[in-house]
């Protein structure tokens, strides 16, 4: 996930089938957040794996103290943030409902926000996806020290086997991160490419979702966040891999049609606002499966009814909303009155 950088003298020209691409990833991310039967679950896992590849894919090298600094602002502190809004929000349902699985002891939320402890049951649902902003930040911090060092080939290395042996939710998901580096580093090694990238073949494609398709569903259950391959990571690999392929070839089938092409760009050049409030968009219609009965059973039985809410509404909040309150909102408001000063 790639946020603008504000902070470069050169003119960023976006490109339109990698904004496709994110907002279409942004939307499975939305779904596997709508509580979708296993199945779909799974079919879904392997293709965040796009979104590191991208991440790479569009980076620019700089001084690494420079792109610490930056990326820092363009990342950590949305997480940051978003996580206090998230905070609020979470605080206001259960002052309102107080249901049980809202209670949550305070303190320990807040320190685990600090320490960027996101693993189901200790945090409340809502910052739960924020976790995907520092794991991209300590990657893109591997990224550069391996190169640094001259040591990137072993370091990838590293991060595959890592994928065998390892599981746990580590702070600041600095094992998550490591795991995740080929793939921003598949992204950096094809930046020369990156125009002859989307032009997959019909063959291909379809060959390239085939292999998704299986690999994924014999993946099994995956926990990305929790740093968990499943028993077989090898077929992760594998589902990732192909996964990358799928989505570009995907992205490239929407561009050809205006106004899916213009939803999902919307919804891919603001990833960091769906990011914080997907969930948060859930609770306007919580309450209202409260009333027939327990939520968390309806919601499973009306996921797609509930998918569709939810991405409706922070469509629609991208789409009206002041640039300047989306931006806000998403914590880059900052940068961008640096961007404003800069140009008066």
């Amino acid at each position: 996930m790639q946020a603008p950088d504000a902070s470069s003298s050169i003119k960023m020209h976006r490109i339109a089938w990698i904004d496709i691409s994110r907002g279409f990833l942004m939307s499975l991310v939305v779904l596997f957040h709508t509580l979708p039967p296993q199945l779909v679950a799974d079919l879904i896992n392997p293709a965040a794996c796009t979104f590191f590849f991208l991440s790479g894919l569009i980076s620019r090298d700089a001084p690494i103290i420079f792109s610490i600094k930056k990326r820092f602002k363009q990342l950590m502190v949305p997480y940051y943030f978003m996580s206090l809004i998230n905070l609020g929000i979470w605080l206001l349902a259960w002052v309102i409902s107080k249901r049980t699985e809202l209670d949550l002891p305070v303190i320990d939320v807040v320190w685990n926000i600090l320490l960027v402890r996101t693993a189901l049951g200790i945090m409340p649902f809502n910052i739960i996806p924020l976790w995907f902003l520092p794991a991209v930040f300590v990657m893109e911090i591997y990224y550069i020290l391996f190169k640094r060092l001259k040591i990137l080939t072993i370091g990838i290395l590293v991060g595959f086997v890592s994928m065998f042996f390892f599981r746990g939710s580590l702070p600041f998901k600095i094992d998550v991160a490591l795991a995740v580096t080929p793939y921003f580093a598949l992204g950096k090694a094809m930046q020369e490419k990156k125009d002859r990238i989307p032009k997959i073949s019909w063959p291909v494609l379809l060959v390239a979702f085939a292999i998704y398709a299986s690999s994924s569903f014999l993946c099994g259950e995956v926990y990305l966040m929790e740093d968990y391959f499943g028993p077989q990571p090898l077929i992760y690999i594998v589902a990732a891999l192909s996964g990358i392929v799928s989505i570009i070839g995907v992205s490239r089938i929407i561009e050809k049609f205006r106004k899916m092409a213009d939803f999902f760009s919307r919804i891919g050049r603001n990833t960091l606002f769906v990011l914080g409030y997907h969930i948060a968009a859930g609770v306007l219609v919580y309450p209202l499966f409260d009333l027939f009965g327990d939520p968390i059973e309806i919601l499973r039985k009306f996921w797609i009814l509930y998918w569709f809410i939810n991405i409706l509404v922070v469509y629609l909040a991208i789409r009206f909303l002041p640039t300047g309150v989306v931006s806000f909102l998403s914590g880059i408001f900052p940068v961008h009155i640096k961007r404003d000063l800069n140009t008066r």
